[in-house]
């Protein structure tokens, strides 16, 4: 008996009209007779999902950018199904396809849809984003908060085409004049490190988030671990340091800047953080993120750069 072709899962608004154009013209010659199904909301791409499970489809394509494939796979984990699902896949056609480069998926649609539905798929790590030891939603690129999930909330006011490193840029010169600042109590595998007052966390399972920024480098989406680097306070000339470091790649080096791994990461802040979750504002402060090793079935090139 022939299994279900695989579905290509995508939002009406990922990378605008264009991206769209160009993802019907790359389906039709799609192998594994991959059905597209383009959804203009959250609730319309659950049912979506449901409804193909329903039917026998156990390879599933996010075809858009982190946004899309987070909806993919906190549905499917929802479900709980996921370990039961052949393989995920991801088209990037999204505006930031951060995770895409981690993956190092092919540039080019077509090739990058070929790899999507016939490529046996990488065990990969995600990151459980949980309250009070109750996992809320999965994460499987980078959860930012305080300034940069400020930023992101900026940014979620304006135009999506501005979304990537310039965004980033215009995001932080409309945030930094007003920094919050944050008591952060950090406990990494249960052990506690010195209390300290912080303006950014990043937790992160890959490297890069806002279109290729490295907000954590080196980290890894297959080893098991979660990357953790905080933002120490400090003059706004020492924060303009930090942001322009950023952009260059290398403000891990910054004095105010401190990386961690771990497996484990509790955090209480005083006030409550806003975060974001690869790309989503949260809509309260999580206290704790554990990872899950090789949770997802995700398709990736053979050699990824993480």
């Amino acid at each position: 008996m022939l299994s279900a072709p695989p579905l290509l899962l995508a939002n009406a608004d990922a990378g605008g009209g264009t991206a769209l154009r160009n993802l019907r013209a790359a389906v039709r010659q799609a192998p594994n007779r991959a059905v597209l199904r383009i959804t203009h909301s959250p609730s319309e791409a659950r049912a979506v999902l449901r409804t193909h499970w329903a039917d026998g489809t156990r390879r599933f394509v996010a075809a858009g950018g982190d946004g899309t494939l987070h909806l993919l796979v906190n549905t499917l984990h929802g479900m709980g199904v996921l370990p039961q699902a052949e393989a995920v896949g991801l088209a990037p056609v999204g505006t930031g396809n951060d995770l895409a480069r981690s993956l190092a998926l092919p540039e080019a649609l077509p090739e990058a849809l070929h790899l999507a539905c016939t490529a046996p798929p990488r065990p990969m790590d995600a990151l459980a984003i949980q309250n009070r030891g109750v996992t809320e939603r999965l994460a499987l690129n980078v959860c930012v908060g305080g300034f940069g999930g400020y930023i992101d909330k900026a940014l979620s006011r304006g135009p999506k085409s501005l979304l990537g490193p310039l965004a980033y840029v215009m995001g932080a010169a409309q945030v930094l004049p007003k920094l919050r600042r944050y008591d952060l109590t950090l406990t990494l595998d249960g052990t506690p490190m010195a209390r300290s007052d912080v303006l950014n966390v990043v937790v992160a399972n890959a490297a890069t988030a806002a279109g290729g920024l490295e907000v954590a480098p080196g980290a890894d989406p297959f080893d098991g671990q979660l990357n953790v680097v905080t933002v120490r306070a400090g003059s706004p000339s020492q924060i303009a340091g930090v942001v322009r470091q950023v952009l260059t790649g290398c403000y891990i080096n910054h004095p105010l800047v401190t990386a961690y791994t771990a497996q484990s990461v509790q955090v209480e802040t005083d006030p409550p953080i806003v975060c974001n979750a690869d790309g989503e504002l949260l809509s309260h402060a999580p206290n704790a993120f554990v990872v899950e090793p090789g949770l997802v079935p995700m398709v990736c090139s053979p050699s990824p750069k993480a």
